[in-house]
Protein backbone atom coordinates (compact mmCIF):
# COMPACT_ATOMS: atom_id res chain seq x y z
CA UNK A 1 0.00 0.00 0.00
CA UNK A 2 1.69 3.14 -1.25
CA UNK A 3 -0.23 5.45 1.08
CA UNK A 4 -0.26 3.19 4.15
CA UNK A 5 2.15 5.30 6.20
CA UNK A 6 0.19 8.44 5.34
CA UNK A 7 -2.95 6.75 6.63
CA UNK A 8 -1.25 5.68 9.85
CA UNK A 9 0.09 9.19 10.41
CA UNK A 10 -3.41 10.62 10.06
CA UNK A 11 -4.86 7.98 12.37
CA UNK A 12 -2.22 8.71 15.01
CA UNK A 13 -3.13 12.39 14.84
CA UNK A 14 -6.81 11.57 15.28
CA UNK A 15 -5.96 9.38 18.27
CA UNK A 16 -4.12 12.31 19.87
CA UNK A 17 -6.99 14.66 19.07
CA UNK A 18 -9.45 12.24 20.66
CA UNK A 19 -7.51 12.54 23.92
CA UNK A 20 -7.84 16.33 23.74
CA UNK A 21 -11.58 16.04 23.10
CA UNK A 22 -11.98 13.64 26.03
CA UNK A 23 -10.29 16.19 28.30
CA UNK A 24 -12.67 18.89 27.05
CA UNK A 25 -15.63 16.66 27.86
CA UNK A 26 -14.28 16.08 31.38
CA UNK A 27 -13.95 19.84 31.91
CA UNK A 28 -17.46 20.39 30.58
CA UNK A 29 -18.81 17.94 33.17
CA UNK A 30 -17.73 20.48 35.80
CA UNK A 31 -18.68 23.64 33.90
CA UNK A 32 -22.26 23.93 32.69
CA UNK A 33 -21.43 27.14 30.84
CA UNK A 34 -19.46 25.22 28.17
CA UNK A 35 -21.71 25.14 25.12
CA UNK A 36 -19.39 23.49 22.59
CA UNK A 37 -16.06 21.66 22.47
CA UNK A 38 -13.10 22.31 20.17
CA UNK A 39 -15.05 22.62 16.93
CA UNK A 40 -11.96 23.18 14.72
CA UNK A 41 -10.42 20.03 16.22
CA UNK A 42 -13.63 18.11 15.52
CA UNK A 43 -13.45 19.26 11.89
CA UNK A 44 -9.83 18.11 11.70
CA UNK A 45 -10.68 14.64 13.07
CA UNK A 46 -13.54 14.20 10.63
CA UNK A 47 -11.44 15.27 7.66
CA UNK A 48 -8.48 13.09 8.63
CA UNK A 49 -10.68 10.01 8.92
CA UNK A 50 -12.34 10.74 5.61
CA UNK A 51 -8.91 11.27 4.00
CA UNK A 52 -7.79 7.83 5.18
CA UNK A 53 -10.76 6.32 3.36
CA UNK A 54 -9.99 8.32 0.22
CA UNK A 55 -6.32 7.30 0.29
CA UNK A 56 -7.36 3.67 0.65
CA UNK A 57 -9.56 3.94 -2.44
CA UNK A 58 -6.59 5.26 -4.42
CA UNK A 59 -4.42 2.36 -3.26
CA UNK A 60 -7.11 -0.15 -4.13
CA UNK A 61 -7.49 1.30 -7.63
CA UNK A 62 -3.77 1.33 -8.33
CA UNK A 63 -3.47 -2.29 -7.15
CA UNK A 64 -5.23 -3.52 -10.29
CA UNK A 65 -5.17 -0.58 -12.72
CA UNK A 66 -2.29 1.62 -13.90
CA UNK A 67 -4.51 4.37 -15.31
CA UNK A 68 -4.93 7.50 -13.22
CA UNK A 69 -8.50 8.19 -12.18
CA UNK A 70 -10.36 10.79 -10.15
CA UNK A 71 -12.31 8.72 -7.68
CA UNK A 72 -13.89 8.77 -4.25
CA UNK A 73 -14.25 6.17 -1.55
CA UNK A 74 -17.48 4.32 -2.37
CA UNK A 75 -20.23 4.18 0.22
CA UNK A 76 -24.01 4.02 0.24
CA UNK A 77 -26.94 3.89 2.63
CA UNK A 78 -28.20 0.76 0.90
CA UNK A 79 -26.67 -2.00 -1.19
CA UNK A 80 -27.93 -0.65 -4.52
CA UNK A 81 -26.36 2.77 -3.95
CA UNK A 82 -23.13 1.21 -2.73
CA UNK A 83 -22.82 -0.98 -5.81
CA UNK A 84 -23.52 2.01 -8.05
CA UNK A 85 -20.72 3.95 -6.33
CA UNK A 86 -18.36 0.97 -6.62
CA UNK A 87 -19.07 0.81 -10.34
CA UNK A 88 -18.49 4.56 -10.69
CA UNK A 89 -15.33 4.84 -8.59
CA UNK A 90 -13.70 1.40 -8.59
CA UNK A 91 -14.94 -0.34 -11.73
CA UNK A 92 -13.77 -3.91 -12.04
CA UNK A 93 -12.91 -4.26 -8.35
CA UNK A 94 -15.09 -7.28 -7.68
CA UNK A 95 -13.45 -9.14 -10.58
CA UNK A 96 -9.88 -8.12 -9.71
CA UNK A 97 -9.90 -8.21 -5.91
CA UNK A 98 -12.94 -9.84 -4.35
CA UNK A 99 -11.37 -9.64 -0.88
CA UNK A 100 -10.86 -5.86 -1.05
CA UNK A 101 -14.45 -5.50 -2.25
CA UNK A 102 -15.67 -7.54 0.72
CA UNK A 103 -13.65 -5.43 3.15
CA UNK A 104 -15.14 -2.19 1.81
CA UNK A 105 -18.60 -3.76 1.83
CA UNK A 106 -18.17 -4.89 5.45
CA UNK A 107 -18.21 -1.31 6.78
CA UNK A 108 -21.29 -0.24 4.82
CA UNK A 109 -24.43 0.32 6.95
CA UNK A 110 -26.47 -2.36 5.20
CA UNK A 111 -23.74 -4.88 6.06
CA UNK A 112 -22.52 -3.86 9.53
CA UNK A 113 -25.88 -2.58 10.81
CA UNK A 114 -24.44 0.79 11.87
CA UNK A 115 -24.67 4.20 10.17
CA UNK A 116 -21.29 5.49 11.42
CA UNK A 117 -19.84 5.70 7.88
CA UNK A 118 -22.78 7.72 6.53
CA UNK A 119 -22.70 10.00 9.57
CA UNK A 120 -18.93 10.49 9.25
CA UNK A 121 -19.17 11.42 5.58
CA UNK A 122 -22.17 13.72 6.11
CA UNK A 123 -20.56 15.59 9.01
CA UNK A 124 -17.25 15.88 7.17
CA UNK A 125 -18.96 17.36 4.12
CA UNK A 126 -20.94 19.83 6.24
CA UNK A 127 -17.97 21.03 8.31
CA UNK A 128 -15.70 21.25 5.28
CA UNK A 129 -18.02 22.96 2.82
CA UNK A 130 -20.62 24.82 4.91
CA UNK A 131 -19.35 25.90 8.32
CA UNK A 132 -18.20 24.54 11.63
CA UNK A 133 -21.14 22.51 12.89
CA UNK A 134 -22.96 23.84 15.92
CA UNK A 135 -23.16 21.53 18.91
CA UNK A 136 -26.10 20.89 21.20
CA UNK A 137 -25.10 20.12 24.76
CA UNK A 138 -26.91 17.38 26.66
CA UNK A 139 -26.32 16.76 30.35
CA UNK A 140 -26.90 13.60 32.34
CA UNK A 141 -29.97 13.63 34.57
CA UNK A 142 -27.72 12.95 37.56
CA UNK A 143 -25.36 15.60 38.92
CA UNK A 144 -23.72 16.60 42.19
CA UNK A 145 -23.99 20.20 43.40
CA UNK A 146 -21.80 21.44 46.26
CA UNK A 147 -22.37 24.78 47.96
CA UNK A 148 -19.38 25.47 50.17
CA UNK A 149 -19.64 23.20 53.20
CA UNK A 150 -23.34 24.00 53.51
CA UNK A 151 -24.92 21.38 51.32
CA UNK A 152 -24.16 18.67 48.80
CA UNK A 153 -27.03 17.69 46.53
CA UNK A 154 -27.31 14.85 44.08
CA UNK A 155 -29.90 15.27 41.34
CA UNK A 156 -32.99 17.32 42.15
CA UNK A 157 -34.39 18.61 45.40
CA UNK A 158 -34.56 22.02 47.04
CA UNK A 159 -32.99 23.46 50.19
CA UNK A 160 -34.02 26.81 51.63
CA UNK A 161 -31.94 28.77 54.16
CA UNK A 162 -33.79 31.43 56.15
CA UNK A 163 -32.08 33.82 58.57
CA UNK A 164 -28.79 31.91 58.26
CA UNK A 165 -25.27 33.28 58.46
CA UNK A 166 -22.19 31.92 56.65
CA UNK A 167 -18.74 33.22 57.62
CA UNK A 168 -20.40 36.15 59.34
CA UNK A 169 -22.49 37.08 56.30
CA UNK A 170 -26.26 36.59 55.96
CA UNK A 171 -27.26 34.06 53.31
CA UNK A 172 -29.66 35.54 50.80
CA UNK A 173 -28.91 39.11 51.83
CA UNK A 174 -32.25 39.57 53.58
CA UNK A 175 -34.17 36.98 51.54
CA UNK A 176 -34.42 33.19 51.93
CA UNK A 177 -31.53 31.57 50.05
CA UNK A 178 -32.94 28.86 47.81
CA UNK A 179 -30.72 26.11 46.43
CA UNK A 180 -32.23 23.74 43.91
CA UNK A 181 -30.92 21.04 41.61
CA UNK A 182 -32.99 22.65 38.85
CA UNK A 183 -31.20 26.00 39.21
CA UNK A 184 -28.04 26.84 37.30
CA UNK A 185 -24.84 27.50 39.24
CA UNK A 186 -25.18 31.18 38.33
CA UNK A 187 -28.72 31.27 39.73
CA UNK A 188 -27.63 29.55 42.95
CA UNK A 189 -24.85 32.09 43.46
CA UNK A 190 -27.32 34.92 42.90
CA UNK A 191 -29.75 33.40 45.40
CA UNK A 192 -27.06 32.99 48.07
CA UNK A 193 -25.91 36.55 47.56
CA UNK A 194 -22.49 36.17 49.23
CA UNK A 195 -19.13 34.69 48.14
CA UNK A 196 -19.62 30.95 48.60
CA UNK A 197 -18.00 28.42 46.25
CA UNK A 198 -20.64 26.62 44.18
CA UNK A 199 -19.72 23.65 41.99
CA UNK A 200 -21.72 21.17 39.95
CA UNK A 201 -20.50 18.03 38.22
CA UNK A 202 -22.61 15.97 35.83
CA UNK A 203 -22.18 12.21 35.53
CA UNK A 204 -21.66 12.74 31.78
CA UNK A 205 -22.15 15.30 29.04
CA UNK A 206 -22.64 14.96 25.31
CA UNK A 207 -22.32 17.45 22.48
CA UNK A 208 -24.54 16.42 19.60
CA UNK A 209 -24.17 17.68 16.06
CA UNK A 210 -26.98 20.18 15.49
CA UNK A 211 -28.38 18.21 12.55
CA UNK A 212 -27.99 14.78 14.13
CA UNK A 213 -28.75 12.78 17.25
CA UNK A 214 -25.15 11.54 17.32
CA UNK A 215 -22.68 12.69 19.98
CA UNK A 216 -19.57 14.30 18.51
CA UNK A 217 -16.98 12.37 20.52
CA UNK A 218 -18.84 9.07 20.18
CA UNK A 219 -18.86 9.35 16.39
CA UNK A 220 -15.18 10.25 16.20
CA UNK A 221 -14.11 7.47 18.60
CA UNK A 222 -16.24 4.87 16.82
CA UNK A 223 -15.13 5.98 13.35
CA UNK A 224 -11.48 5.98 14.40
CA UNK A 225 -11.66 2.37 15.63
CA UNK A 226 -13.55 1.14 12.59
CA UNK A 227 -11.32 2.95 10.09
CA UNK A 228 -8.21 1.68 11.88
CA UNK A 229 -9.49 -1.90 11.66
CA UNK A 230 -10.47 -1.39 8.02
CA UNK A 231 -6.97 -0.19 7.10
CA UNK A 232 -5.39 -3.13 8.92
CA UNK A 233 -7.56 -5.62 7.03
CA UNK A 234 -6.95 -3.88 3.71
CA UNK A 235 -3.19 -3.91 4.22
CA UNK A 236 -3.25 -7.69 4.37
CA UNK A 237 -5.03 -7.76 1.04
CA UNK A 238 -2.97 -5.20 -0.87
CA UNK A 239 0.49 -5.99 0.50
Amino acid sequence: MERYHDMIELLETVESNISALQESYKKAQKDEEVKSVLRPLVKSCLEHLRSVLEYSAQDIWSSYNTKSKKLYFPYGKDEALFKANIKRNLPGLIDNNQQAYSIIESIQPFKCGNDWLIELCNQTNFNKHNKLGNQIRQNSDKSTTNVGNLVSMQGGGTVTFSDCVYNGMPLGQGRPAVISGDMTVKEIKASIGIPVPVTREFDWVEFHFENSAVDTLTLIESSYERVRQYVSQLKGTLS
